[in-house]
């Protein structure tokens, strides 16, 4: 609870100071101790590099008919008297001593106790006993490193000088070993300085590393959370219905990347939206035609300004099939949007089939105009819906009826190509132009700029053949015909149909759907 109180930048600007906190902390801990071990390890092998007099002096002690220096062994004391007088040291400063003045003798002293007359003694000072502290440090080791005279300190943090025979061979294994370990306790002296003054650079160059990993950690967190807070007024936007809001997008990254995938969502809402009044729009405007019709004469007919003659009785009966076809279309493309759409799979040559479509829609082809030809292979099995493709391709030949000029042509090919069978219907011109044959199969939509005739019908006709080419797991084209006009290319699979089968008899499909596919 304590933790959800935070803001997303203030929990990441925590969570990546913490990190690298800890990490500059952890690395200069350990980078501290090491330095402080190798500069003790670096002092030890220093100091004993000037043992170099006693390993020659134990050398030439040794005997190589009494090995090991047993007379070491005997008298440990004896072996420090021995190192004493064999390292090469200085005698610390404290240690020494300026030469004594030579002052005038007081009243009534004799030369003999004057310490400043020639012939009076001179004062020793006193060596210290231990002056290097090597006394608890310093061991003499045999040839298998065991221990002989010396220090037993058992510490790990020790230097090893090997002692060689003094015939000069270095090939020989050592007859023995000097073992100094480190003295206890801080360091002193200049030493102690030095080492100070490295752990107080590394210190601040830790504090220094701190305070950078913080600001680039509130820069970062800054950094990705300022596109998360567009995200975040745009969805909200669009939650309250807002689709034109749009995000400036300079990223390259992968929020940029998610960015634009939100402006592509934004988009695709509006347009969902603006397709959905156009819907609206259009089925009420294409219902209220058929409706007044219906209307105006049902109300002639009960002011009895009209009789029910067979005219006016066909006028009707046309009205309504009029008003059933468009019922049946919209339910056509409902179906197909939802993901419902009927389909009854059979194995049929599909020359066959548009071979009947074309012999039937003939003479009323004929009657506008348009000559039909019809090229082929040979058979193409296909897997279809029967009436849904009779329903496709009568649209196709409806919609060529109504727009293509006359006298005109209207060429039909079937071959296949790969695992598909491709079906081209095209006509004589006029051709729409590339805006307009983008939305040839969009619902409602008709391009009647770019054909002179005088045509009717919903609009829906290709937008049915679309839902149905798809359902059918193929697809369906518009781009301009070699004859000048519209050409419609659909394309089906010749195997297999990834399609929803439903119902097994016709009795599933309505009157209307019966009548669009007569």
């Amino acid at each position: 609870m304590f933790w959800s109180r935070f803001s997303l930048t203030t929990k990441m600007f925590i969570a990546i100071a913490l990190t690298t906190s800890t990490i500059v902390v952890v690395m200069t801990v350990m980078v501290g101790f090491g330095m402080r071990a190798g500069f003790a390890r670096y002092l030890l092998q220093a100091e004993l590099n000037r043992f170099d007099k006693l390993e020659r002096a134990l050398a030439a002690a040794h005997d190589a008919k009494r090995p090991g220096w047993p007379e070491f062994a005997a008298e440990p004391r004896s072996f420090l008297r021995f190192a004493g007088r064999n390292i090469r040291a200085r005698r610390p400063p404290h240690h020494r001593r300026p030469p004594p003045r030579h002052r005038p003798p007081p009243p009534g002293a004799t030369e003999a106790g004057n310490p400043g007359t020639p012939g009076a003694p001179r004062p020793r000072y006193g060596r210290p006993r231990d002056p290097l502290n090597i006394s608890g440090r310093l061991s003499l080791l045999g040839p298998d490193k065991t221990h002989i005279a010396g220090a037993r300190n058992n510490t790990s943090n020790a230097a090893l000088l090997p002692i060689r025979a003094q015939d000069g061979n270095a090939s020989k294994p050592p007859i023995g070993w000097l073992r100094l370990a480190a003295p206890r306790g801080s360091f002193q002296g200049a030493d102690s300085l030095f080492l100070s003054g490295q752990l107080k650079t590394l210190a601040l160059a830790a504090l220094l590393a701190l305070a950078l990993s913080a600001l680039a950690a509130l820069l970062l967190a800054r950094q990705f959370l300022a596109p998360l807070r567009q995200l975040a007024e745009g969805a909200s936007k669009l939650a309250g219905g807002d689709y034109s809001a749009r995000l400036n997008n300079q990223r390259r990254d992968e929020l940029g990347t998610l960015i634009d995938h939100y402006n592509v969502l934004a988009e695709n809402l509006d347009a969902a939206e603006q397709s959905q009044r156009e819907w609206i729009s259009n089925t009420s405007h294409e219902l209220q035609t058929p409706l007044a019709i219906l209307r105006a004469e049902i109300e002639a007919l009960q002011d009895g300004v009209r009789q029910p003659t067979p005219a006016v009785l066909e006028g009707l009966h046309k009205a309504v099939m009029r008003l059933s076809l468009l019922v049946g279309d919209l339910n056509t493309l409902a179906q197909a949007r939802e993901g419902q759409f009927a389909l009854m799979i059979d194995d049929c040559d599909l020359v066959e089939l548009v071979r009947e479509v074309v012999e039937l829609a003939r003479p009323r082809l004929a009657a506008a105009g348009l000559a039909v030809t019809l090229g082929q292979e040979g058979p193409v099995r296909v897997a279809c819906d029967r009436l849904r493709l009779l329903q496709l391709l009568d649209n196709v030949l409806e919609n060529s009826r109504r727009y293509a000029e006359t006298p005109g042509e209207v060429s039909i090919r079937i071959f296949k190509s790969g695992e598909s069978a491709v079906l081209t219907i095209e006509d004589t011109g006029p051709a729409p132009s590339r805006e307009q044959m983008q939305r040839l199969f969009e619902r409602f939509y008709r391009a009647e700029a770019s054909r002179s005739r005088q045509h009717g019908g919903s609009g829906l006709g290709l937008s049915i053949c679309r839902a149905i080419a798809e359902a059918h797991g193929g697809d369906i084209e518009a781009a301009k015909s070699f004859l000048g006009g519209l050409g419609i290319t659909i394309t089906l699979p010749l195997q297999h149909c990834p399609a929803i089968e439903s119902g097994n008899n016709d009795e599933e499909r309505t009157d209307a759907e019966r009548a669009a596919t007569a």
